[in-house]
């Protein structure tokens, strides 16, 4: 049976009203960094924030909701996403300038170009986004980091979008940030947020962007899909020291396997499904469970339903 659109629509006359591009059954996985897994039941890229409330607001109250940036750190089983799934396109991109250090950014703009525009405008703090894949909404939401820095330390306050389709503002002290992750509902959409840093020399801004730089290129793996950090880091150790000491650095399972250059990340050697990236990642946990009694977190997001 074909999948309409207007089936999820409370009021199917606003769909005239949108302004937005929309799928049914649209292949989703590979638009994933991780290149594998299914797809949407129904998707939705807005236009713009009033595009994207409009249909929040006309969708029926059951309708299961999916939301994502550039899905960086995202696995989508290969039975795909039931519901509605939203992606925040690079119209959401918008960077204003708030005074010296501060910055109100929308939620698709990418890490990579804030620190860019933190560069040119002299606002030291934010170099570290030049190593973080993803926008600035999916790294507010699990509070990314890296080489020392998250996203705690420089969000100001988030704006968001309801299920329904209703604004609410809430200040950083207000949002629960913790390791990698943060106690914002899956129910809210980050529309866009204030982040500040401090003044600092343009040069010396520079010169930490090229070292991060230079550091995630010979630390990371290159030409292969990979959705980035694979596990959180516990208190006392790094991931990938616990996936090597288990003796799991060649570990694969069908198309996906172990970076032998950063053993937390999991890569697509070309065909790998999205099981595979799971199964492989549940075989390390369980090895360096048995091997050294410590439990690893999933810090890639693994959502739908299996085949």
């Amino acid at each position: 049976m074909n999948k309409n659109f207007l089936d999820i629509l409370e009021r199917p006359e606003v769909f005239f009203e949108l302004k937005g591009k929309s799928f049914c059954d649209k292949s989703i996985g590979n638009m994933s960094w991780l290149k594998a897994g299914g797809s949407a039941e129904y998707l939705y890229i807005p236009a713009n924030e009033d595009d994207l409330s409009l249909i929040l607001e006309s969708i029926y109250e059951g309708v299961d909701l999916n939301i994502f940036g550039n899905l960086s750190n995202t696995l989508i089983r290969d039975g795909g996403l039931p519901g509605l799934s939203i992606i925040i396109p690079k119209s959401f991109s918008n960077i204003a300038s708030m005074g010296d250090t501060k910055l109100k950014v929308g939620s698709g703009t990418s890490c990579k170009v804030i620190s860019e525009k933190c560069l040119e405008l002299g606002i030291g703090g934010m170099e570290f986004l030049s190593g973080i894949p993803g926008s600035l909404g999916g790294g507010i939401f699990m509070n990314a980091g890296c080489f020392g820095s998250e996203f705690k330390d420089i969000v100001v306050d988030v704006d968001f979008l309801t299920k329904n389709g209703k604004k609410i503002h809430k200040k950083n002290n207000e949002i629960n940030f913790l390791y990698r992750k943060s106690n914002i509902s899956r129910d809210l959409i980050i529309t866009s947020a204030t982040i500040q840093g401090f003044l600092k020399n343009s040069k010396q801004i520079k010169e930490l962007i090229d070292e991060i730089n230079s550091k995630r290129i010979s630390s990371q793996p290159q030409g292969f899909a990979t959705g980035g950090s694979t596990f959180r880091n516990t208190n006392d150790y790094k991931a990938w020291e616990l996936i090597k000491r288990s003796g799991m650095s060649n570990a694969s399972f069908g198309g996906a396997s172990v970076s032998n250059v950063h053993n937390n990340f999991l890569i697509n050697n070309g065909n790998a499904s999205a099981n595979d990236f799971e199964i492989l990642g549940n075989m390390i946990i369980e090895k360096v469970k048995s091997e050294l009694g410590i439990l690893l977190d999933w810090e890639i997001q693994i959502v739908g339903k299996h085949e």
